[in-house]
């Protein structure tokens, strides 16, 4: 059980954060939507040379999907790991659409090349601890 929400909280977080580039900053914690909505906000603003404007649609959007992901993970704290999976992705592809709607051609394609960079890591299995050594 405890396995499982980990694994939930992961994902939340992850798909919340965006979290290009692997950078965490002070350590671990997941963060209100607030904050991770403010963090994907900073971070795409200077990886992406954001407008206030872009800044300011980018932070609504990111708060939008943090709350419905908080939302849909309250819901459903005992579905299934795909199914939750799946009601993640859709919120994150969602937020990315409207996320693409607001950036220039330039932008986009940067935008495009971090997402594919991230699912490339997510593939890989991320850098999750991972080794066969001991829980102790």
């Amino acid at each position: 059980m405890k396995q499982k929400i980990l694994f939930t909280v992961a994902v939340l977080l992850m798909a919340v954060g965006l979290s290009f580039g692997q950078q965490q900053r002070g350590g671990r914690g997941f963060g209100t939507p607030e904050e991770n909505a403010k963090r994907t906000t900073e971070r795409l603003a200077e990886q992406l040379k954001l407008s206030k404007a872009q800044q300011d649609s980018v932070y609504a959007y990111t708060l939008e999907q943090g709350k419905a992901m908080q939302q849909a993970f309250q819901a459903n704290q005992n579905a299934d790991r795909q199914q939750m999976m799946g009601k993640m992705r859709a919120l994150r592809e969602e937020t990315d659409e409207k996320i693409r709607a607001v950036l220039d051609d330039s932008q986009k394609k940067a935008f495009e090349k971090m997402r594919e960079e991230q699912a490339s890591r997510m593939r890989q299995g991320g850098r999750r601890g991972g080794g066969s050594g001991n829980n102790g």
